[in-house]
């Protein structure tokens, strides 16, 4: 029979054991999801270039458009996280648009976060001691920070030509070289919202390999199944 010293001994192991496993699991796991941006990525390089440009343009909007589940969120937040941009503007911003639309409630979350990375920067916000509400009030707060500083600002999943038409209405005097990114279903709001040539982004459906890649993986996460098929 196992002596107690034997049995702690073997207790000890099998901890080592399972633990190393689980890292191996939450490794693997969390690599699969970081690369399920699979098949985009000649439109992140394109899009990340063309707003790397050095040239102190004009504020420009580009649009990437899409239907449902093509990976319109996914790239706008890899080019809105890309380290390339990164030092390029003075501020960004990157929002979903939840629906029904509210255009008080785009426009706070703009300023809350500007804000923050405002008071993690500097240690203050734009408007020390002051609670702004009210779209007027907000239109005006963002403008002051629009017309000193370079920023970028992703609005995700615009669903109308009447919601841009709020929305840039609200952005007034944007600095020289300030880039606005939006994603949307539709080909006629991407058209709406970006005059420019080269700045409309469809993105086209993906290559059957690259979908089956994207679903394989997704499906071997969502179960925890990627340990047994050694990804």
């Amino acid at each position: 029979m196992p002596t107690d010293a034997v049995l702690e001994n073997q207790f000890v192991g099998n901890s080592k054991m399972v633990g190393k496993g689980l890292t191996r699991i939450g490794t693997i796991t969390g690599a699969l999801e970081e690369s399920q941006f699979v098949g985009r990525e000649k439109e992140k390089s394109d899009l990340i270039d063309l707003i790397a440009q050095k040239e102190d343009h004009q504020p420009t909007v580009i649009s990437a458009w899409g239907m449902e589940g093509h990976g319109k969120t996914t790239l706008v937040e890899e080019v809105y996280q890309s380290p390339k941009l990164s030092g390029l503007f003075d501020y960004r911003a990157c929002i979903t648009i939840i629906h029904p639309f509210i255009l008080e409630k785009v426009l706070m979350s703009l300023v809350i976060q500007l804000n923050a990375q405002s008071s993690n920067r500097n240690g203050s916000s734009f408007g020390v001691g002051t609670k702004v509400t009210g779209v007027e009030a907000l239109i005006e707060y963002l403008g002051n920070i629009f017309r000193s500083n370079k920023c970028l600002i992703v609005l995700n999943d615009l669903f109308s030509t009447a919601e841009w038409d709020m929305i840039i209405q609200s952005f007034h005097n944007m600095k020289n070289g300030s880039w606005i990114v939006i994603t949307t279903r539709e080909e006629n709001i991407a058209k709406h919202c970006s005059s420019k040539k080269g700045s409309i982004y469809k993105l086209k459906v993906l290559e059957n390999k690259d979908a089956l890649d994207l679903f394989t993986k997704k499906v071997l996460v969502q179960y925890n199944l990627a340990p047994f098929f050694h990804l």
